[in-house]
């Protein structure tokens, strides 16, 4: 896919980490990059930065990631990229018992619930309303409308 200033990108969890540098990596090449992000003070330091522009956004909301994509295609058009970045952990032991008195825990179900509706959810979410604005797009001269790369941070390994 040709990435020049014809082009216009979403790139989710964009105000920081993997996200950021992938919108830097874009803005480089001219395309018009809309950051999706909850850290409404590193997104819009960021836009400011690569001009782009800024959309806070809850992956885990319809209406918001609606709302984030409205915003981003008045200002750019209509997106031909989509980077899924935006994810999050909770590192801890499925069961564990606590050395001092021998209580057992586990990881309560509702915490893993959100990193779900984070994660796979909200990632989920922003493929299906991207795609489907990506077909009302006209293919390029290669026959593509757009691309969707969805990423994934080596840090939940790290844990």
């Amino acid at each position: 896919m040709k990435l020049d200033n014809t082009v216009a990108a979403v790139v989710t969890g964009g105000a920081s980490g993997l996200g950021a540098a992938t919108a830097r990596a874009l803005a480089a090449k001219g395309v018009k990059v809309a950051l999706f992000d909850l850290q409404a003070e590193k997104g819009e330091a960021l836009a400011k930065e690569i001009g782009g522009i800024f959309c806070e956004v809850n992956v885990t909301s319809d209406e918001s990631v609606a709302a984030a994509f409205a915003k981003a295609r008045e200002a750019h058009g209509q997106e031909r990229v989509l980077v899924n970045c935006a994810g999050t952990g909770a590192a801890m032991k499925t069961a564990s018992r606590k050395k001092d008195d021998g209580s057992i825990s586990f990881y309560p179900p509702s915490a893993f619930d959100w990193l779900i509706q984070i994660n796979l959810v909200g990632t989920f979410r922003c493929i299906a309303m991207s795609a489907a604005g990506m077909l009302t797009l006209d293919p390029q001269e290669d026959g593509d409308r757009g691309a969707i790369v969805n990423t994934a941070s080596v840090a939940a390994e790290d844990s």
